[in-house]
């Protein structure tokens, strides 16, 4: 569904100005449904596969797990609704806890590649569940969205979207406390949320989390962010684009699709094997499949053109619309000033470690107080299990929360 880029201006220009209209009405809970409870062995149990031979706190809380669907804004500001899992330790006297928007990684932006979907025994994304219960097992209130797209017929998820990826995670925190106010006879557990928020995110996860900081202050006044975890984040796009060129043409399309067919003419940056079925071929396609269908070598999948202006840094010159938009969704480095905590595998092919370093400098340069964990034989997949332990301390840490 495209529209015009004229309306997607007056849209998200209404949108950025964080009207109080606007504050009231997202993170609004639609629905709250109970889906079970874990025990501590449980969520140990179940967490194995993801853990694999990487050390991990044993949970202290059982869980107790909700499907929550609740209100949100699309990139260009339009209302649009959003399904999350929700996490909450299980205690039987009054326990205020830290709250968690955690973002999956790369799955796809077709309805049926949705991070809520996964059957990791079947085909492994992330093993997602098991790692939000495995937070929530810490004690903290953890809430895991779809990002804005899925679960929608009418648009493909909002790949690398700066203010879809910001809206959602900033309404998801206020769906948890929201969920608490409306839906309080549903929820089985004394542990309530404090003022505390972070946002986590892996891959693609990162790029959100760390929106959501550069938009809290304009977008959710109301809310307390105090930090954000990237596990093997990819907060620029443009950077992405150059040293893993598969997940390009999710980029382009997406940005088609927001953005319009002025801003973004796929046959100008792919080449024409590759532009003639790309609808067809990105929204039937989940992470799985498009890694191995797409080319990772960046030469066969771009045009001439595009390919000389990207590794030449002329895009600016010789694309500047389409440079303009990957500016625009660069995440992290608008000045928010919060801490940041960046868990990176010295073996990650995806996000290499002189990328992120670049980044971790613009970020302290901004103003972030930044911690870089450089992990050694850590590939990208295994950032979060190998850095869990200490983004647990992190989220304690910066937002002033007693741990258990």
């Amino acid at each position: 569904m495209k529209r015009s880029v004229l309306m997607m201006t007056m849209v998200a220009l209404a949108a950025a100005t964080g009207t109080l209209q606007a504050q009231q009405s997202t993170g609004t809970v639609v629905s709250l449904t109970f889906q079970e409870r874990l025990t501590p062995t449980e969520i140990d149990e179940a967490a194995v596969p993801l853990f694999e031979e990487y050390e991990h706190p044993d949970a202290v809380f059982g869980v107790d797990v909700y499907e929550i669907r609740f209100t949100t804004r699309d990139a260009d500001g339009s209302p649009v609704e959003a399904l999350a899992s929700m996490y909450l330790p299980v205690t039987d006297r009054r326990r205020v806890s830290p709250v968690l928007a955690f973002g999956s990684g790369t799955t796809g932006i077709g309805d049926q590649c949705a991070p809520s979907l996964e059957q990791p025994e079947v085909i492994r994304w992330g093993w997602y569940r098991q790692n939000m219960q495995a937070y929530a097992g810490q004690g903290v209130i953890t809430i895991f969205p779809d990002y804005v797209g899925f679960n929608d017929p009418d648009i493909p998820q909002r790949y690398f979207s700066k203010a879809a990826e910001g809206h959602l995670m900033l309404d998801a925190l206020r769906a948890v406390r929201n969920a608490f106010r409306s839906h309080g006879d549903l929820i089985r557990t004394a542990a309530v949320p404090g003022t505390g928020n972070t946002t986590a995110g892996y891959s693609q996860g990162g790029h959100a989390a760390l929106a959501a900081l550069d938009m809290n202050e304009r977008y959710a006044p109301d809310l307390r962010l105090d930090g954000a975890i990237g596990f093997g984040s990819t907060n620029n796009v443009e950077t992405l684009m150059k040293e893993a060129g598969y997940y390009s043409p999710y980029i382009i399309y997406t940005y088609e699709q927001i953005y319009g067919e002025d801003m973004v003419d796929p046959a100008a940056l792919l080449q024409e094997r590759w532009a003639s079925t790309l609808e067809e071929d990105t929204l039937r396609m989940c992470v799985h499949e498009f890694q191995y269908y797409y080319p990772y070598e960046r030469e066969p999948l771009y045009t001439d053109a595009f390919y000389d202006a990207l590794y030449g840094d002329r895009l600016r010159e010789e694309f500047p619309r389409f440079k303009a938009l990957l500016d625009e969704n660069l995440s992290g480095l608008d000045g928010h000033g919060k801490p940041v905590l960046m868990i990176q595998g010295n073996q990650d092919i995806i996000v290499t470690n002189q990328a992120q370093e670049a980044f971790v400098d613009q970020l302290r340069a901004a103003g972030s107080e930044v911690e870089l964990v450089e992990m050694e034989g850590v590939r990208h997949r295994h950032t979060r299990p190998a850095g869990f332990g200490r983004s647990v301390a992190f989220i304690y840490r910066v937002t002033g929360t007693t741990a258990p």
